[in-house]
């Protein structure tokens, strides 16, 4: 899930800009590909996807939780 991401730094009107980036082409993908083929029979349980982790990140910088917490998966449910 963190493959393809990346770090950037750069000076901007002198100050510094950290930012996270991440290919997620292969989960968008692979999202696709669970979408399609659905749901096993008579599971009870569902794969609704992968999230990227930049997504993530911005959700937990976002909401000031801890990644992890019964909090966070609340959040994450809006």
């Amino acid at each position: 899930m963190t493959e393809h991401l990346q770090t950037k730094i750069k000076e901007e009107d002198n100050k510094v800009v950290i930012s996270r980036v991440q290919d997620v082409q292969s989960i968008l993908d692979y999202n696709k590909e669970k979408q399609i083929a659905g749901t096993v029979a008579g599971s009870e349980m569902r794969h609704v996807g992968q999230i990227p982790f930049v997504v993530v990140e911005k959700w937990i910088s976002e909401s000031g939780l801890k990644l992890g917490s019964k909090d966070f998966a609340e959040y994450v449910k809006k």
